[in-house]
């Protein structure tokens, strides 16, 4: 059955729309995890351009410097600020300004598809299939934006490649260089094109100097910032992203990576019976069965328990095995194109992917999400490219990838909506009980930090310091109990006043310690998510005596 393509202009209509579909009904999502980081250096920026982090927040229950707690580059801040100065600082408004880099991303695989594939339209819409497409999307940070420049980048300059056009690798280095001041990831991207150049061109050619613009560019920022911050913010972001360490050792990192990705990206697990036939699906069948009984014996991945009171949790110890068989057939993908197209296209591919993998998984201080959605693009190419060759081989037609790809797109919508849910939680929980306390105490402080530190702000509460609590006498102190760098406070000083429970999602969990679901960092849990009722998120409240 033969699938027809669609003209550009109708394919780029198609997929906006689907894009615009897929997030528009997550507009109103409240700020989550690191989005104050970011909202905070905009609004900073409005009033000192040319200083964007010389300011001080309590982020980790200290007060620091801002260039030291952040570890992104500042262009999406910069985004942000010109987004909020037109349209406002609602979180409605900053999400609709977002709208542009995740439909960016999309158009942008398609483009950089026409290169490598017969179809693709249908590696576009992989792309929005993908979990942590939706979930990072929705979100106020750098990785949606990063890729999106990431995409566009690699497009023009294969394209400026090909047709010896100064002009397209001129735009091509300009996007590489946003692409690293967005987040510093975006620096492999400089070695991954001159890896695919010097395959391509068979020699050192006029293109190497494009790509020592972007270099240059970052040499004077990582100056710049020495003289501004006192140190240079680019070294200081490498050291913290090897030095810091979550999630185990490395053979725990490795089983976590391949679980993210597997789980992460999800459409080659579920397009096994298309793309590798009934064959193909009874291996993975049997190596979902082999993973579990390996990850039996292993009992812990980090510091998860895969078995408690001596009974195994065989739902988790599911879903994880299927994972990490996704995770492999990623990498397979990448691997088996590589080596039976032999083209410096199908080395591009492997190494996009691969790299990234491998960052995420062995050489970052966590894995998350976040990190795995660079690998979107290229796997999702990869895919239809070897759905392609079974079409010609003989194998069934691409037609069938719709199938497990809305399979795909309702379990990432699914995803996107426990995000949203999490995050509104927060929100909630920081206006409910603010306003029952505001009454019976004139002063509130906090732990914890994300939104929940963003909305309750907001309300007026300060946040506590853990070398200085400042604590007075009557002042309440309110503590989520599932977020992070808490701190004990003097028993003698404090007595329990309220307790308060917050709904976070229905049938999917994406934080939460106890689940074993850690999208934003395997510290939380080896999975990206769980499919299970996401806990309760509890929120304590002290007085000072």
């Amino acid at each position: 059955m033969k699938w027809m393509e669609p003209r550009p202009r109708r394919a780029a209509a198609l997929l906006a729309a689907l894009t615009l579909a897929c997030l528009l009904p997550f507009l109103g999502k409240a700020v989550h995890i690191d989005d104050p980081l970011f909202i905070w250096t905009a609004r900073h920026i409005q009033s000192h351009p040319l200083d964007f982090y010389g300011f001080q927040i309590n982020w980790d229950g200290r007060q620091r410097p801002m260039a030291t707690v952040m570890q992104n580059p500042p262009l999406t801040a910069y985004y942000l600020a010109a987004a909020g100065s037109v349209l406002g600082w609602s979180e409605t408004a900053l999400h609709f300004a977002f709208l542009l880099p995740a439909i960016a991303l999309v158009m942008g695989t398609y483009f950089l598809g026409r290169e490598f594939c017969a179809h693709p339209c249908a590696a576009a819409a992989a792309v929005v299939a993908a979990p942590c497409f939706l979930v990072c999307a929705t979100s106020l940070m750098c990785d949606t934006m990063m890729v999106a420049f990431w995409v566009w980048a690699a497009f023009f300059w294969i394209e400026g490649l090909e047709g010896r056009s100064f002009a397209r690798l001129g735009l091509a280095a300009l996007l590489i260089t946003a692409c690293c001041l967005t987040k510093y990831f975006g620096l492999s991207l400089i070695a991954l094109l001159l890896v695919y150049s010097v395959a391509q061109e068979r020699r050192i050619g006029p293109w190497l100097l494009f790509l020592c613009g972007p270099v240059l560019v970052l040499a004077g920022y990582q100056w710049m910032t020495q003289h501004l911050y006192g140190k240079g913010l680019l070294a200081t972001a490498a050291s913290y992203a090897t030095n810091q360490r979550v999630g185990g050792g490395l053979g725990s990192k490795t089983l976590s990576g391949l679980a993210f990705t597997g789980g992460c990206i999800l459409l080659p697990l579920l397009a096994v019976p298309v793309a590798w036939g009934k064959r193909g699906a009874a291996a993975v069948l049997a190596g979902v069965a082999a993973t579990a009984g390996l990850l039996i014996f292993k009992r812990y991945v980090g510091f998860f328990p895969l078995s408690e009171d001596g009974h195994v949790k065989w739902l988790f110890v599911l879903q994880m095995a299927v994972f990490v068989l996704g995770g492999v057939i990623v990498l397979l993908l990448a691997m088996a194109d590589a080596l039976t197209r032999r083209t410096p296209a199908s080395l591009l591919l492997l190494l996009w992917a691969g790299g990234t993998f491998l960052f995420a998984s062995e050489i970052n201080w966590t894995v998350s999400g976040r990190n795995i959605l660079p690998m979107v693009p290229p796997v999702a190419l990869l895919l239809i490219r070897h759905l392609e060759s079974r079409q010609t081989s003989g194998g069934p037609g691409p037609i069938l990838f719709w199938v497990p790809l809305g399979v795909c797109l309702a379990i990432a919508l699914m995803a996107a909506r426990a995000d949203w849910s999490l995050a509104g939680s927060a929100r909630a929980a920081a206006l409910d009980i603010t306003k029952e306390l505001a009454p019976q105490s004139k002063l509130i402080a906090f732990e914890g930090h994300w939104g929940f530190q963003y909305y309750m702000e907001q309300l007026g509460a300060k946040a506590l310091d853990q070398g200085r609590p400042d604590l007075v006498p009557g002042e309440a102190v309110v503590v989520p109990l599932g977020n992070s760098y808490l701190f004990a406070l003097p028993q003698e000083h404090i007595a329990a006043w309220h307790s308060y429970r917050f709904p976070a999602g229905n049938w999917l969990c994406l934080a939460s310690t106890a689940a074993g679901a850690g999208f934003y960092s395997d510290g939380w849990g080896p999975l990206p998510f769980v499919l299970q009722r996401a806990p309760v998120e509890e929120y304590v409240a002290f007085r000072i005596k």
